[in-house]
C-alpha cells in the first residue's frame, strides 16, 4: 500500500525515459528493528476470534490464501480484498470491527501478496500485469467463501485500493455472481500521475512490449526496512501507531514482503481503469454498490472513481470521507467508523432490495 504512494512518480520517470537510480541492495532488519516490531505488533488489534486460513487452488498450479472467522449468529458475510502490499493482518482493525458488528468476515490475498501464489523469479514482485487475473482471483475467493460461510444473510465483497480495483474488475468481467453487494474503498481506478497519461502509457508500454515488463518501475525495488519513513506519512495520515504496522509485519515475516511495482503491473492498472470507466457490463451491474472515497487522497484520483460510481454504475452510491487519506483503515477510529457506517448502509440497501 505505501509503495503505491510513489507509483505515480515511478510511472512518470519511466514515461520520461529515466533509468532506475543506482541503489544499495536492501538490507535485512537489525535486532533493534525486530524487537521494535515485536513490541509494536503486540499492541495491535488481532484478527477476529477463531480466525483460520485455508489455501485454495486457483487456475492450474496457482493458489490463494483465504481466511475466515464467524460469530455465533452472523447477520451477513463480508469478504475483504486488501490493497497493494497489504494483507488481512494489516487490516485487522477493520475485520475485527466488522466481526463485532455481527458479520462473518473473510479475506483473500491477491496473487503476489500475503500467502497467495508468488512469482518464482522474484517472489516480492507484482505477479502480473493482467488485471483480469486479479479479478478472477476475487471471483474464485467469492465462490469459495459462498460455499463455506455459515451466514444465510447477504454476501458483500469489499476491497481497498488495488483490492477495490480488482473487485470492480471481477464485476466488469461478469464475475461475483454470488455477491449481493460491493463495497469498493478508495478503489484505485486511476493512479495520480504527474505526466500526461498517454505519455506514460507510450513509454511504459514500449518497455513491456520489449520484454521488460517484469522489471521494477524506476525508483522501485525489493522490500527494505528502510521503506518506512516519516516523509511518507502525508499519504497515510500522521499516526505512527498505525503507519508502522505493515513494515512491522514484513520485518517479522519475510514471506509476507512485497516490493515495488513492476512496469507491466503499472501499465495494466492504467489500462484496466480506462476499460472499466467505459465498460457496458459494469454499467449494467444491478446489485447495490457503496463506494467510499477519501477527500485527502493523493495516491489515486478520486474524480475517476467517483465518475465511475456516479456515471458508470447505475446501482452505485458514493460515500466521500473528506478528512480521510488513501490509507483509510490506518486512520483514527472516528474516520474508520464512517467506513463501517457505509457498510451498514449497504447492508440495509441489500436487505431492502431483496
Amino acid at each position: 500500500m505505501r509503495l503505491f504512494a510513489y507509483g505515480g512518480l515511478a510511472l512518470v520517470l519511466a514515461a520520461c525515459g529515466g533509468e532506475p537510480e543506482a541503489v544499495e541492495p536492501p538490507r535485512e532488519p537489525t535486532r533493534e528493528e525486530i524487537a521494535r516490531a515485536e513490541a509494536f505488533l503486540a499492541t495491535q488489534t488481532p484478527l477476529p476470534p477463531g480466525w483460520s486460513f485455508e489455501t485454495i487452488p486457483f487456475e492450474g498450479d496457482a493458489f490463494l490464501r483465504v481466511g475466515m472467522a464467524s460469530p455465533e449468529k452472523p447477520r451477513a458475510t463480508i469478504l475483504f480484498v486488501p490493497g497493494y502490499t497489504s494483507s488481512p493482518e494489516l487490516a485487522s482493525d477493520f475485520l475485527a470491527r466488522w466481526y463485532d458488528l455481527g458479520f462473518e468476515v473473510a479475506s483473500v490475498d491477491l496473487p503476489g501478496q500475503g500467502g497467495s501464489v508468488r512469482r518464482e523469479d522474484d517472489y516480492q514482485k507484482t505477479y502480473t500485469g493482467d488485471f483480469g487475473f486479479y479479478g478472477r482471483s476475487v471471483d474464485a475467493a467469492t465462490a469459495y467463501v459462498a460455499s463455506k460461510r455459515r451466514s444465510d444473510g447477504p454476501l458483500i465483497v469489499a476491497g481497498d485500493s488495488f483490492g477495490g480495483h480488482s473487485l470492480l474488475r471481477a464485476a466488469a468481467d461478469g464475475g461475483l455472481e454470488e455477491a449481493d453487494g460491493l463495497l469498493p474503498i478508495v478503489p484505485a481506478v486511476e493512479p495520480v500521475l504527474e505526466a500526461p497519461k498517454w505519455l506514460v502509457k507510450f513509454f511504459v508500454g514500449r518497455d513491456v512490449r520489449a520484454g521488460r515488463g517484469a522489471e521494477y518501475l524506476p525508483g522501485a525495488g525489493r522490500w527494505s526496512p528502510d521503506a518506512w519513513k516519516e516523509f511518507n506519512w502525508e499519504y497515510c495520515g500522521d499516526r505512527e501507531d498505525r503507519n508502522f504496522k505493515n513494515t512491522a509485519i514484513q520485518i517479522l515475516r519475510p514471506e509476507m514482503r512485497v516490493g515495488g511495482a513492476s512496469k507491466e503491473w503499472g501499465l495494466g492498472m492504467v489500462r484496466s481503469g480506462e476499460q472499466m470507466l467505459k465498460d457496458p457490463d459494469l454499467k449494467a451491474w444491478s446489485k447495490p454498490v457503496q463506494m467510499v472515497t477519501a477527500g485527502k487522497d493523493v495516491i489515486v484520483r478520486n474524480e475517476a472513481a467517483e465518475r465511475l460510481c456516479e456515471r458508470g454504475m447505475k446501482s452505485c452510491e458514493l460515500t466521500r470521507i473528506e478528512e480521510a487519506t488513501h490509507c483509510v483503515y490506518l486512520e483514527d477510529d472516528p474516520t474508520q467508523e464512517k467506513v463501517h457506517a457505509a457498510l451498514l448502509h449497504l447492508l440495509s440497501r441489500i436487505e431492502e432490495a431483496s
